[in-house]
């Protein structure tokens, strides 16, 4: 059983061989007229034939192939260069990037230069505490009469001042 299924694929590769010669020769094409790289090229192509299953040889599936493979390579053109348009929007974003972190670098320079440190600010807010302190104290030991009238005051020195 196993001996009949081997030689009738046998027979039927023998009858794909001759159907290849013939469509050599209709085209006419020798096997002699092709390089070792061609015959090599050739075997590969009878290999993927047989591998596949594909028995019939129709220039219709070539031009197929090769309009696949031309569509594949432009698009891969137009891919390349969305890419490369890409690239050039982010290198001109990180530019722009750059520009402003330089510019935040120089104001945080300046701010650190005009940074009064931490004990100067404490000192000068304990300096004027005990300031107000003291005249919260001077004002309260300054007895002003009830009857005092700062309008009055007022109006006796912008008379003065105009004489």
């Amino acid at each position: 059983m196993q001996n009949l299924k081997l030689q009738e694929e046998i027979k039927s590769l023998k009858g794909l061989g001759q159907h290849f010669k013939d469509q050599l020769k209709l085209a006419s094409i020798e096997l002699g007229d092709f390089s070792d790289e061609d015959l090599a090229l050739l075997d590969k192509c009878v290999q993927y034939y047989a591998f596949s299953q594909i028995y019939d040889s129709n220039l219709n599936f070539l031009r197929d192939y090769y309009y696949g493979k031309k569509r594949d390579c432009l698009e891969n053109k137009r891919t390349k260069v969305q890419q490369h348009l890409e690239l050039q929007r982010i290198k001109s974003a990180i530019e722009m990037a750059a520009k402003d972190v330089a510019v935040l670098e120089r104001f945080k320079a300046a701010a650190k230069e005009r940074l009064i440190p931490d004990t100067v600010a404490l000192q000068r807010r304990s300096h004027q505490v005990a300031t107000k302190q003291g005249l919260l104290d001077r004002q309260k030991t300054l007895k002003i009469p009830k009857d005092f009238n700062i309008e009055s005051v007022i109006e006796k020195v912008d008379s003065l001042e105009r004489r």
